[in-house]
């Protein structure tokens, strides 16, 4: 009995130490605006916090509310202990964070809301934003992370004239916290860098679980941005949240806005499209594609799945989207010569990769804005080379412009691309006063340019005519045949 009495004695000694030592190493209870503030940290690898007042909660339900589950905005809605604060990514890309420790109520209705969210459109009378659940790997017990995409409709609201990205939103749960980031114009991989470091004191200091690892379920698998052999600076940011946005929209079935920002024209298997009639009978397997491993080569970023190829250039219009897009090609093993010569490792050449800069500033001009309007590349010689056909608008040094087609020999080295002829240049064009070349079109031994024309009153007003030129290659050079004029006014 006695010895009895010892034993139990022991245990409730040991029981009350090990309680203790719980009691006293149990992560301290925050609950204040102050103290859930306190633990997201001032700055990071990348990324500092803005002014205090920059970001709070009238900020947060405006970029939020109408596609974010319901009973995760009604929390930051409500509780009154919510935690709002601003960084910049970089140099100017914005991310917002919000935090919140819900009641034990309203824990299991949250975590249900994250794990059954989908794919969400906001439309509103200038175009809106579409929201893309990604099935992804990611960070907590529970987690829902969209992509998004604003849209820009026509004036009457009808067609969508152009897509941007906009910021990447994950929300996570780990026990009775919720957090969500919003990380503007960044690709997924930028968001997932700064998750670590912004969370970091909450795990360490709260006892939370938001770095452990996680997935967000549902929805459309992500785009593959991490492009092979890209050189630094020769996509933008907002380059690559373009082709995120394009595969989230065909994953939503939007092909109407990932046609806005098609190329004008755009080579398809069946020749060159200028009218944007593009046939895109299968959205899923245009997606699939994006979600591919894709190869930057010379100029040229190319995503290819099977026999189906997608085609990028870095060369782009200024002022335009920041990424042109040259080919959809549904099946390379059957599409026309034109259609099929992209499907190829090096659709460009070696000139493809030209520091056109460099080049066009021998010429003349500035270096401030991409000179490129539109390009093509095909073998005019006959020596296996595509030959740069290049619509140029820049301003030069005399305060005069270079708008002018200019025609490179494929053959020659990339670091002094020799000229073979310059279009349009000296053309005085249907009113005189020039013509800026908007598009060019190779088909065959054919080059058709699009240009604009202004009237003398208006000369860098908005153009009234659209005037497009048919040439013929004939023994080493381009040779005028016809000219067609439109009145666009």
């Amino acid at each position: 009995m006695r010895y009895g009495l010892r034993v139990l004695a022991l245990v409730v000694v040991v029981a009350a130490g090990i309680g203790l030592g719980i009691w006293w190493n149990r992560p301290p209870e925050v609950r204040s605006q102050q103290e859930v503030a306190a633990l997201l940290p001032a700055a990071g690898d990348g990324f500092r916090a803005n002014a205090e007042a920059s970001y709070d909660r009238v900020s947060f339900l405006a970029a939020v509310e109408d596609c974010a589950p319901v009973p995760v905005v009604q929390q930051f809605r409500t509780a009154s202990s919510a935690v709002f604060k601003g960084y910049t990514i970089g140099e100017e890309t914005a991310a917002l964070v919000a935090i919140v420790q819900l009641a034990q109520d309203d824990v299991a209705p949250v975590r249900d809301a994250l794990r059954s969210a989908g794919n969400c459109q906001r439309r509103d009378t200038s175009g809106g934003a579409v929201w893309t659940k990604i099935a992804r790997p990611w960070f907590g017990d529970v987690s829902a992370l969209f992509t998004t995409t604003d849209t820009t409709m026509d004036a009457e609201g009808r067609f969508v004239t152009n897509i941007g990205g906009g910021p990447v939103w994950t929300f996570t749960m780990s026990d009775e916290w919720l957090v969500a980031i919003g990380a503007y114009t960044s690709p997924l991989q930028t968001a997932a860098d700064i998750y670590p470091p912004m969370l970091a004191a909450f795990d360490r200091e709260v006892g939370t679980n938001f770095l452990q690892p996680g997935e967000s379920r549902g929805g459309c698998p992500p785009a593959d941005v991490a492009i092979a052999d890209l050189p630094p600076g020769a996509l933008s940011r907002q380059a690559i949240t373009q082709l995120q946005s394009m595969h989230d929209l065909a994953c939503q079935n939007r092909m109407d806005a990932v046609l806005a920002v098609m190329s004008a024209p755009l080579v398809v298997d069946d020749g060159v499209d200028v009218d944007g009639q593009v046939d895109v009978d299968d959205p899923a397997a245009f997606a699939r594609i994006l979600e591919t491993r894709a190869v930057y080569r010379n100029g040229a970023v190319t995503y290819r799945s099977g026999d189906s190829a997608l085609v990028f250039s870095t060369l782009y219009t200024p002022g335009a989207p920041p990424l042109g897009w040259d080919a959809y090609v549904r099946h390379c093993s059957t599409a026309e010569p034109a259609a099929a010569r992209l499907c190829e490792p090096d659709p460009y050449g070696p000139l493809g990769g030209a520091d056109w800069t460099a080049v066009l500033a021998e010429r003349g001009c500035g270096e401030e804005y991409p000179a490129i309007v539109h390009s093509r590349f095909q073998d005019l010689t006959g020596d296996g080379r595509p030959e740069p056909v290049l619509a140029v608008n820049c301003d030069l040094a005399d305060g005069t412009r270079l708008r002018e087609v200019r025609v490179y020999d494929g053959g020659s080295p990339p670091d002094s691309p020799r000229l073979i002829q310059a279009l349009l240049g000296d053309d005085p064009g249907p009113q005189g006063t020039g013509l800026a070349p908007a598009t060019v079109t190779l088909s065959g031994d054919e080059l058709i340019v699009q240009s604009w024309s202004w009237p003398p009153d208006d000369p860098q007003g908005n153009p009234n005519l659209l005037v497009t030129d048919g040439f013929r290659w004939q023994d080493g050079n381009f040779v005028p045949e016809w000219r067609d004029v439109e009145d666009v006014s």
